[in-house]
C-alpha cells in the first residue's frame, strides 16, 4: 500500500514540475482542517515531494509555502475555459449581432 502512495506521489510531483516549466500563473485548491482553500500564481520552487512554493501573481511577491498531501485540485488557468456557450444555430448568432449594431 506505501509502494502505491509513493508511486502517486511520484507522479503527481512530475504534473506539478510540468506546470512549473511553463512558468504560468495556476489555481491550487488544498484542504485545510475542515475547508478548502484556493491559491493562485506561480510555481516558483518544488523540495522535493514535500511542498511547493506558489508565487502571487500580483504586483508583491507573496509566496505561499503548500504542502503536497494537502493539495486537492490544481488547475491551468490560461487554458481553462471560462464563459462557454453554445450556439445551437448559426442565423440565430447573426440576427444577435445586427441587433447588437442597431
Amino acid at each position: 500500500m506505501a509502494e502505491i502512495e509513493h508511486s502517486k506521489r511520484k507522479d503527481f510531483v512530475k504534473v506539478l514540475k510540468g506546470f512549473a516549466k511553463k512558468n504560468k500563473p495556476i489555481t491550487i485548491i488544498i484542504k485545510s482542517g475542515q475547508n478548502c482553500c484556493k491559491f493562485t500564481g506561480c510555481i516558483g520552487e518544488i523540495v522535493g515531494d514535500e511542498y511547493i512554493t506558489l508565487i502571487a501573481s500580483n504586483d508583491v511577491c507573496v509566496k505561499t509555502y503548500i504542502r503536497i498531501d494537502c493539495i486537492c485540485a490544481v488547475s491551468d488557468e490560461v487554458e481553462e475555459v471560462k464563459d462557454f456557450k453554445a450556439v445551437e444555430d448559426k442565423e440565430d448568432v447573426a440576427d444577435k449581432e445586427e441587433a447588437w449594431w442597431e
